[in-house]
């Protein structure tokens, strides 16, 4: 799709939501007054369509609906959900605003339910048509061994086809590969298991060659774009990006720790030398005053609103299972400072007492079935709006983690001890940008990102991208 067709799609796509958003209006007004238009109460909507509509473009953009072909469709389905509620509580408090109490708040409850009824079967049709006038991009795909196959597959399986990877170019243990034979490919290569235990589908690819002939099979293939893998050494990585700026290939980088350490660099000057000033990995002195304040405000406003629904929850904890309602357990926030974070209990009684600490797994058979519902829509994490409150944690953050897997993972990889230079959160990069499976090295890459880039807006966008990600069952957690 060509930059002209992309803006006139996106513009049709825009106009329609506004249409059907309205349209939500119109026709929940109907159904309140029997097919009646009473030019009294529809006067109130009058004057605020505008910025209904307004903010609900607004709010589609926000949670990435446009351009979205590239999503899951349940994902897109999560964030129509959020959308529609938020959309309908802002225009609860435009008709304040504006005094349209002959608005009927019967069409605000209403409308959100036509809405996502209609959106969801336009959406569903352009998100299978964006994806048919989407040209197929050719990737060639830059990295080592151990995991050139896992990036391949994800960037094929996750984008419906839109990315079809043309061959590997792999670095084994992080050496030069053998020359390129003559025929182009190596056959013998392409059938090997290049992942490991780790596979993403069965699928295999031609291998092209190694590091030190990656110009003549970027020649050879003309790829669209080369995605390179954060395994490759620093200098492999340079051997790459040089041959792709040399031939205007775009590439896009999967980074490694190095590199987001030198993420928004500031960019300085000694004598005629430029330099880059690379900072300490925490959130700006200036900032945690606000973010303090932000903390101790919504988790105060977020446990009386949640309370029905936490006293249900412990009532059903007590009735299927003995034990404590309230699981207390060691976690370590900034600075290496321990404390315990609240939960309720979701696991059998002592769960652990036979095996020590064990992480949970999707089908953890220790989990009760009141326990699998609480973590679903993650009511176990209410309680820890008291660990906000006592200062313990943020609401945003990198997950607390137990001491015995903090140790173990700064073992395996030492850059984990810099995600402990901010305070453990509920929430955070990682859990709205991965999934409940995503490797604990790629969770570690997002926390440290969140950290490198904070500002109070990131803060707030990870907040209403939680609240899709609890609609969503293979999200992070």
């Amino acid at each position: 799709m060509n930059a002209s067709r992309r803006f006139w799609f996106f513009a049709l796509l825009a106009l329609v939501d506004i249409l059907l958003i309205n349209a939500g209006y119109i026709i929940s007004f109907y159904i309140k007054f029997s097919g009646g238009l009473p030019q009294y109460n529809i006067s109130s909507y009058y004057a605020t369509w505008p910025w209904l509509s307004l903010t609900s473009v607004l709010l589609l953009y926000f949670y990435r609906l446009y351009g979205s072909f590239h999503w899951r469709w349940t994902e897109v389905f999560a964030g129509l959900i959020c959308v529609v509620f938020f959309q309908a509580t802002v225009g609860m408090s435009l008709s304040f605003l504006f005094r349209g109490f002959s608005f009927p708040r019967s069409v605000f409850i209403m409308a959100p339910f036509i809405q996502l009824v209609l959106l969801s079967l336009w959406r569903r049709a352009a998100w299978h048509l964006e994806r048919g006038l989407l040209e197929k991009r050719r990737i060639l795909v830059v990295g080592r061994k151990g995991d050139v196959r896992e990036l391949a597959g994800k960037l094929e399986q996750y984008t419906g086809g839109i990315f079809s990877v043309i061959g590997l170019v792999v670095a084994k243990n992080g050496e030069k590969s053998p020359y390129l034979p003559d025929n182009g490919v190596d056959e013998i290569a392409a059938t090997e298991d290049l992942s490991g235990d780790d596979i993403i589908e069965t699928k295999v690819w031609p291998v092209l060659g190694g590091i030190d002939n990656f110009c003549e099979c970027l020649d050879a293939t003309r790829p669209d774009q080369v995605f390179v893998s954060g395994s490759l050494s620093q200098e492999d990585k340079a051997e790459v990006l040089y041959a792709c700026v040399a031939r205007n290939t775009p590439a896009y980088l999967v980074p490694d720790f190095y590199e987001i350490l030198i993420t928004q660099a500031r960019l300085e000057q000694v004598d005629d030398v430029p330099v880059f000033v690379v900072g300490r990995l925490g959130i700006p002195g200036e900032y945690l005053v606000f973010k303090r304040i932000v903390d101790i405000g919504i988790s105060m406003a977020g446990l009386v609103v949640s309370l029905p629904v936490l006293l249900a929850a412990m009532l059903c904890i007590r009735l299927e299972s003995r034990g404590p309602v309230i699981y207390r357990q060691k976690r370590i926030t900034d600075g290496g400072h321990i404390f315990y974070l609240y939960k309720l209990r979701t696991m059998v009684d002592g769960a652990e007492a036979g095996t020590g600490p064990v992480l949970a797994s999707a089908d953890d058979t220790r989990i009760t079935r009141v326990g699998k519902v609480l973590r679903q829509f993650r009511i176990d994490e209410i309680p820890q709006l008291l660990n906000v409150l006592r200062g313990d944690m943020s609401l945003v953050g990198p997950r607390p983690e137990r001491p015995f897997f903090v140790n173990q993972l700064i073992r395996e990889v030492p850059e984990y001890v810099y995600r402990m230079n901010v305070k453990s959160g509920i929430t955070g990069l990682a859990q709205v940008a991965g999934k409940y499976d995503t490797s604990p090295e790629n969770k570690l890459k997002y926390d440290l990102l969140y950290t490198k880039t904070y500002s109070p807006a990131k803060d707030i966008a990870i907040l209403f991208q939680t609240i899709k990600v609890l609609l969503m069952r293979d999200k992070a957690r």
